[in-house]
């Protein structure tokens, strides 16, 4: 049996659909009652509305488990508390295997959330525990927040150069190769870089969605402050505002480029995902 924790957003969602897909016996820690519906339509059978800050919700849900899969939500200021308490956990219930969803290129610093994943990785290493770690790169399913002015305006804004290179990797190849993990002992006991097979800057997104569309779109460097200004309307803190910031600057001065897909080639079995092959799946996505 495989614990998720963390299974409701980009990355949960397509490791669900996935293990599910396989007839994979899951149990799923989540924090409220409309996502624990959502899971269920999606095959998962066993749900427990827990908080990840609680010790004892945390051990309730990995009873029994053979493999723990933890994915941690975005800009949490608490991160490394909470994943904390997931390893410890995992370790106090002699879970056989840990896997655990970092992000490419952990170690750098002045990126404050990807410095937790790496200080996690870090106790996880020491925690004793059977683990893998994957560090996806960025996500080609980000585009779905900017997709309505793609639609209206025929802009695709993003709050750092257009020319930026950056390695692009579709979730559910991620999804797919983290199942492939799980069940997999062949592949348990690595840190994995997952990357895409393509280095690509949002104006040449642009035009592969252009000429997939059949209409113009122009990628377009939005004003960081245009974006603080939405991110506040949508209640985002200050940590995970200034830490996006951060994020938006190491992009604009060094893009998230050179990545390599032969890890994700070997473990799922196939090519990575080409951008294009994504665009058309997504355009066909929103229409249905």
């Amino acid at each position: 049996m495989i614990v998720i924790i963390g299974a409701s957003g980009a990355v949960g969602i397509p490791l669900i659909k996935e293990l599910t897909r396989r007839d994979t016996h899951l149990r799923i820690l989540t924090s409220n009652s409309a996502s624990a519906t959502n899971l269920k339509s999606l095959g998962v059978i066993e749900t427990i509305i827990g908080d990840f800050h609680s010790d004892e919700d945390v051990k309730n849900v990995m009873k029994g488990a053979s493999s723990i899969c933890y994915i941690p939500a975005r800009f949490r200021e608490d991160e490394f508390e909470i994943g904390k308490r997931v390893v410890d956990s995992a370790c106090n219930e002699q879970v056989e295997h840990f896997c655990f969803c970092s992000a490419y290129h952990p170690q750098m610093e002045q990126l404050g959330h990807h410095w937790q994943k790496l200080k996690l990785e870090e106790h996880l290493i020491n925690s004793d525990l059977m683990y893998t770690v994957v560090q996806p790169s960025m996500f080609m399913q980000n585009l779905r927040v900017e997709w309505p002015r793609i639609i209206k305006e025929g802009t695709y804004p993003r709050p750092y150069s257009p020319e930026s290179q950056m390695n692009v990797i579709d979730t559910d190849d991620l999804g797919e190769a983290m199942a492939n993990i799980l069940l997999d002992h062949r592949f348990w006991g690595g840190t994995y870089e997952l990357c895409g097979s393509e280095t690509l800057s949002h104006n040449e997104m642009a035009g592969i969605i252009s000429e997939e569309l059949g209409e113009k779109v122009d990628a377009v460097h939005r004003d960081i402050e245009d974006w603080k200004a939405w991110a506040i309307k949508k209640e985002w803190t200050d940590y995970a505002i200034r830490n996006y910031v951060n994020m938006c600057r190491h992009y604009n001065d060094h893009g998230y480029k050179y990545g390599n897909d032969l890890i994700l080639q070997t473990i799922l079995g196939r090519p990575a995902t080409k951008y294009r092959s994504f665009i058309k799946k997504f355009i066909e996505s929103q229409s249905t």
